[in-house]
């Protein structure tokens, strides 16, 4: 069980993050439930995001930061938490934001659990601010790991783990281009059950530039760490079905690419996505709706 005697470390990648970083460990420093540390690493900044980190250190002592050369957000990650002296870890972006009670609820919410998240707004890249993730994606909790396969619903964000559990299950792997958090929340998921709090206490950032977002560059990563998991734990009775797996990636992609108005990718992953669910109603509407976007995109450039 978590209270006042343990401590939080709060863990903060980042890269060329001069227009947000302060604004988020002001998030931080603000929070209701009292934070032990907040590391930064800063992965290789080319901008003045290192000149913020002197300057925002200075005023407040529970600012530690580190600099490496770019190795990625996993790596720094995990090097944050290697140095972290408090029990628990707590994760944001640079460019995120948590509202004041987000770890107060969180301790209130765990009992004698040993990892928590909660739902999120997003806002940027025509999001106001209202939109949830749970407006998007069917949030869980409990034992969730057959959830998490078919969609990633966590927002790294929100995420409060246990140091040792954070450990027991491997850290952020490094050799992942992308999907590193996914990944490991199946492997935590696993070993225990999640305490999920089905209410938006941060604020994540969507932005055209980031990963998450360019549907041709996630997609095969998306299959890829599929196929590692079911070869790894496939004979685990409660396992869900690859091909539906498989499917609601190629969905979730067909997605991503229509927002950055990519809608000739858009309609290949719904066609990918119905080619292994053709009975589904959503699989269908999904393939006709991407068709209609595509024709019409095709029918605006040839009247050009």
């Amino acid at each position: 069980m978590i209270d006042k005697a343990h401590t939080i470390s709060v863990i903060i990648p980042a890269f060329n993050a001069e227009n947000t970083i302060e604004e988020t460990l002001h998030s931080v420093l603000q929070q209701t439930y009292p934070v032990h540390e907040i590391i930064v690493v800063d992965d290789g900044s080319k901008d003045n995001t290192l000149k913020k980190l002197y300057d925002m250190s200075s005023r407040y002592p529970l600012i530690r930061f580190v600099n490496q050369n770019n190795q990625g957000v996993s790596a720094a990650r995990n090097l944050a938490a290697k140095q972290a002296t408090g029990d628990w870890l707590a994760f944001v972006d640079a460019d995120d934001l948590w509202l004041p009670n987000k770890l107060a609820k969180q301790v209130e919410d765990l009992a004698d659990g040993r990892w928590s998240a909660c739902d999120s707004f997003y806002f940027g890249y025509g999001h106001d601010g209202s939109t949830k993730r749970s407006d998007l994606s069917e949030i869980s909790s409990g034992h969730v790991f057959e959830a998490l396969l078919l969609d990633n619903f966590l927002t790294t964000s929100t995420v409060l783990i246990e140091k040792n559990l954070f450990w027991q299950a491997g850290g952020f792997d490094e050799s992942l281009l992308a999907l590193e958090d996914w990944q490991l929340w199946l492997s935590v998921s696993l070993l225990e059950p999640l305490k999920m709090i089905d209410e938006p206490l941060v604020r994540y950032r969507v932005y055209p530039g980031s990963t998450s977002r360019k549907a041709r560059h996630i997609l095969p990563l998306h299959m890829q760490l599929i196929d590692t998991v079911f070869s790894q734990i496939a004979a685990q009775p409660f396992l869900s079905n690859r091909k539906n797996a498989k499917a609601n990636s190629y969905s979730i992609c067909s997605y991503i690419a229509e927002d950055s108005q990519d809608y000739a990718y858009a309609l290949y992953c719904a066609y990918c996505a119905f080619k292994l669910q053709p009975t589904s109603v959503m699989r269908i509407k999904r393939l006709l709706n991407t068709a209609v976007k595509r024709l019409i995109k095709k029918s605006n450039k040839d009247a050009e």
